[in-house]
């Protein structure tokens, strides 16, 4: 679909202008399956920074960045065995990142289609906005993915740790004083 064919009325969509994602105001949670699908796993990962824009015709660019080396479950054994290079190798590659240039419709939801590149691997990933509010000057946001790690070359303890994590977003943005 062309952008300057979707009909905004089926999903709100923000004012047009450049918007800053506040990191402390964000919650970046992930869950996935261990000990062969036995267990749940669920866990937070820390925002650096992001940011996105959204112009007229209806065009978004979206850019995050993750502290890989935040990865916490709260089980400080599977997290140092998480980060170290037998998985995640946050010393070498201490960024996971998300950028995305096209942004659509699909089933009444604005999806960001883009790239998670993690442990410098990177792979598509479509990010889909699950709910906009407006309020007090800024939008919350909450957005979900799917993340395939097997597609960035993480690959250690199959079986026993799940291939897929879903990612949720919760997040606080604000339009850029200069766009207001």
């Amino acid at each position: 679909m062309n952008a300057s064919t979707i009909d905004t009325t089926l999903a709100p969509t923000p004012a047009v202008g450049h918007y800053r994602i506040d990191p402390v105001r964000t919650r970046v949670r992930f869950s996935t399956r261990h000990l062969f699908g036995l267990g749940a796993v669920s866990g937070t990962v820390k925002l650096r920074e992001a940011d996105f824009s959204v112009t007229e015709p209806l065009f978004a660019t979206v850019h995050a960045v993750l502290d890989a080396a935040s990865f916490d479950t709260g089980n400080a054994r599977r997290d140092i065995d998480v980060r170290s290079a037998k998985y995640l190798d946050v010393t070498a590659y201490p960024d996971i990142t998300f950028d995305s240039e096209l942004v659509s419709l699909q089933e009444g939801k604005w999806v960001a289609v883009g790239t998670v590149t993690a442990h410098g691997v990177a792979a598509p990933v479509d990010l889909t906005l699950e709910e906009l509010r407006h309020g007090d000057g800024k939008l919350i946001l909450r957005a979900s993915a799917k993340i395939d790690r097997y597609a960035h070359r993480v690959t250690a303890g199959k079986g026993l740790a799940a291939r897929w994590l879903t990612i949720e977003v919760t997040a606080i943005a604000r339009k850029d004083s200069i766009d207001a």
